[in-house]
């Protein structure tokens, strides 16, 4: 989202910040970004100024965001590639308009099991005569054409294929935007190894071990075996 700088100044005059870093000796450092980018969410200017001070080998990035500003987003997206330090991205739900963006900053990027990724192009709110709604509308193409950019250069991709996306404001599962090149891979959390009966900290093993025994003394089940998966959206086509 583009508006103009009055605008902005009487949004950001009411905005609570809705990013948070925890910095623990015995984990890297996470920066979780949960809101709106520059409006009712997170600064760009506070989370910049923030990461600077960020002294670490790795940082961890959790992202939940419907999105934002533009100009917000595209400063955090390059305040984390200009830092030295490795960055992991971690899309936890949603990754949406300029979010998917700043989801492209990382040396790694993964998307948690069921989350989602949506492109579009930039929009925004325009007041004025015929020559400034013009002005503006370039300007929007202008910033769409970056955007498109930071996922072709991430992706390995053609341009092109990323601009007719947004075009379509297109949504991702995560396996899709695997597929696409806007993540790495999907992260499906394991809470036990099966193999080994590892379990985590909110199950204790005597609890694994009761409930292996009241499934062996239980009655067999005969359970109908479920239909087939959906396949998941081919995107093959526009790779060739």
């Amino acid at each position: 989202m583009i508006t103009n700088g009055a605008a902005m100044r009487q949004i950001q005059a009411t905005t609570r910040d809705w990013y948070r870093i925890t910095n623990r000796a015995d984990t890297a450092p996470e920066v979780f970004i949960y809101g709106e980018i520059g409006w009712d969410g997170i600064t760009a200017d506070d989370l910049v100024r923030d990461l600077a001070a960020i002294d670490a080998d790795e940082i961890t990035v959790r992202i939940n965001s419907p999105g934002g500003s533009v100009f917000g987003g595209i400063a955090i997206y390059n305040a984390l590639r200009t830092h030295p330090a490795t960055v992991n991205v971690l899309v936890d739900s949603m990754a949406a308009s300029i979010a998917s963006v700043i989801a492209q900053a990382g040396d790694t990027r993964r998307m948690v099991q069921h989350s989602q990724m949506m492109i579009h192009e930039a929009n925004g709110i325009a007041i004025g005569s015929g020559k400034e709604i013009r002005e503006y509308a370039e300007l929007l193409d202008k910033q769409s054409d970056l955007i498109a950019s930071i996922f072709a250069e991430r992706s390995g991709k053609p341009e092109a294929i990323f601009r007719a996306l947004m075009a379509n404001e297109t949504f991702f599962s995560a396996e899709e935007a695997v597929e696409t090149g806007l993540a790495d891979e999907v992260m499906i959390p394991a809470r036990r190894d099966p193999e080994n009966l590892m379990v985590t900290d909110s199950t204790t093993t005597d609890s694994v071990e009761n409930e292996i025994l009241e499934h062996e003394e239980a009655e067999p089940i005969i359970e109908e075996e479920p239909p087939p998966p959906k396949p998941p959206t081919d995107f093959s086509d526009l790779f060739k």
